[in-house]
Parts: structure tokens; C-alpha cells; sequence
């Protein structure tokens, strides 16, 4: 699965195309219907295109837009689109707010959410309610035919939480409050998650805080802080670290897992809790 920062990269780019729509609306309570608003790249290709049912420019500077819709190009196909119901836009701070839904889609990410602000100068969009975020990842096999290919597998990881924090510059994404993840394989409970991209923005480095509850076949984790290094492969527990499967417990300062081999350590300290005709398995996260 390739999920990318600028896969939802839409703040920076949706407030540049405010800007340019701005320009040409100077007069108080000039008022536009049906409008459209391109963006080009250096090279003369079209990038993206704002569209609105209806725009109003207040004697405060704010822009009011309704039914707004952004689409974005590569290679001449739309590979994105954001919509929102309407939105507020402040010229001077230029910040756009709403507390409208609003939704992103793009090929294999589907992001929701009410409410938001997207802040032009600190490069951030911040989801206040309801966010959620699907991630589709299509098994794609060669050599199969049209009816095998309708049915491969898809699976799907959704990340819901109340809030939602993306930071271009920064090249993470935070999720606050309530955060709950769950695809095919597991699930993950936790107060916060942060995800940290490369530079090609690919997810490299993932980190839950407070109260992080991770369940897996019946087996299940807990501690304070759990850490996935995506490059290792490793998981590393720590803030009273516990396993459990069944009756039978393992405890330790630092807990450690990798997913592929099964390998786990746990130190310093370990403790191991076994019951009779029980047997406790290393695999918590083994497929």
C-alpha cells in the first residue's frame, strides 16, 4: 500500500486558487455565479480547477463560496476531487474555514470530515469533526482474467478520530481524540496517531499515545505508546507494556515485535504469566 502526504494535498492548492479567484473580485458585495477558476503549472498544463455555484465578496474581505468542488489533474486525468457544501475564505489571513462537510477522493483514499480550516501561511488543514480516512489497497495480480480480476481482493484500512491535522512541511498527519483503526488484519485503539512520511511521501513511521489498545486474532497488546517502524518492520511498545492471549501474560519495560518473522523481545524486567494447558504465542502480529 502507497499512501502519500500529498495524496491529500489539497489545503495548499485549493487556498492558492482562492487567491487567484480573490484577485479578480475586489468590490464589496460583488457577488459571481457559476464560476470556474483554473490553475496552471509552468509548463501550461492545467493542474486543477475550482468550481462554484455561487461566491460573494462581504465588505470584510471575506469571500463566501458555495457548492465548491475542486478537481485536480496528472497527466490529464482527474485523479482527485474535494468537495464542500460552502466555505469561508479571509483574504488578509488567507485562512478558508467551514463547519460544512467536506470530502476528498482519489484513487485508493477517500477522506471525510465536518468542519475545517486550511491555513495558507502555516501550510496545514485542520479537520475538526468526524474525520475518517479509507485506504483501499487493491490486490492486483498479473495474468488474471476480467472475471478474476473483478474479484480480487480489496483490503480497506480506516482511520477515524475526531480531529484531524495535516502538515505539509512537517510531512505528518495526526489524528486526535478517539482514534480507531482497523482493516483485515487487526485492530488499534488509541487517544492520538501520528503518521510521519518519507521523502518519495510514503508512510515510514507511525506512533499512537494514551491508552493504545492493539487486538489481533483474539490476541491482544496494550501500553502507552506503541511505535511502528515501517522500514524495519519492528513494533516497539513501551509505557507498561502488556500482552495478552487468553489468561496468559507477558509484561516488560519494552516490547518488541516483528510482523514478518514473529520475532519478539521483551526487556528489561520481563515477566511472563502462563496458566496450565495454555500456550502463548509470540505471533500477535504474524499474518
Amino acid at each position: 500500500m502507497r499512501f502519500g502526504i500529498q495524496d491529500l494535498g489539497f489545503g495548499v492548492a485549493v487556498l492558492a486558487m482562492l487567491t487567484a479567484f480573490c484577485a479578480n473580485a475586489q468590490e464589496p458585495g460583488m457577488e459571481i455565479s457559476g464560476f470556474r477558476v483554473p490553475e496552471y503549472d509552468d509548463q501550461g498544463q492545467m493542474t486543477s480547477q475550482l468550481f462554484g455555484d455561487y461566491a460573494e465578496l462581504g465588505s470584510d474581505g471575506m469571500v463566501r463560496l458555495n457548492g465548491v468542488r475542486v478537481e485536480f489533474y496528472r497527466d490529464g486525468e482527474t485523479f482527485m476531487e474535494v468537495a464542500s457544501p460552502y466555505s469561508f475564505y479571509d483574504q488578509k489571513k488567507r485562512v478558508a474555514h467551514s463547519d460544512a462537510p467536506i470530502r476528498a477522493d482519489m484513487e485508493g483514499v477517500h477522506l471525510t470530515g465536518i468542519g475545517y480550516v486550511m491555513d495558507a501561511r502555516e501550510r496545514t488543514v485542520h479537520v475538526l469533526d468526524e474525520s475518517c480516512v479509507v485506504i483501499e489497497d487493491i490486490m492486483q495480480q498479473t495474468g488474471l482474467n476480467a472475471e478474476a480480476a473483478n474479484s480480487a481482493v480489496t483490503n480497506v484500512t480506516e482511520i477515524t478520530s475526531k480531529q484531524l491535522f495535516l502538515n505539509y512541511d512537517g510531512k505528518s498527519a495526526r489524528f486526535v481524540d478517539s482514534v480507531h483503526v482497523e482493516d483485515s488484519e487487526m485492530q488499534l485503539d488509541s487517544g492520538s496517531l501520528e503518521l510521519r512520511f518519507s521523502e518519495n511521501n510514503e508512510i515510514d513511521w507511525i506512533e499512537a499515545l494514551s491508552d493504545v489498545r492493539i487486538l489481533h486474532e483474539g490476541r491482544e497488546a496494550y501500553a502507552g505508546k506503541a511505535v511502528y517502524d515501517v522500514t524495519t518492520d519492528e513494533f516497539l511498545l513501551e509505557d507498561h507494556p502488556k500482552l495478552v492471549q487468553g489468561k496468559n501474560m507477558l509484561f516488560g519495560e519494552k516490547i518488541r515485535f516483528w510482523r514478518e518473522t514473529g520475532r519478539m523481545i521483551c526487556e528489561p524486567a520481563a515477566r511472563v504469566v502462563i496458566y496450565p494447558d495454555e500456550k502463548f504465542k509470540t505471533d500477535i502480529f504474524e499474518n
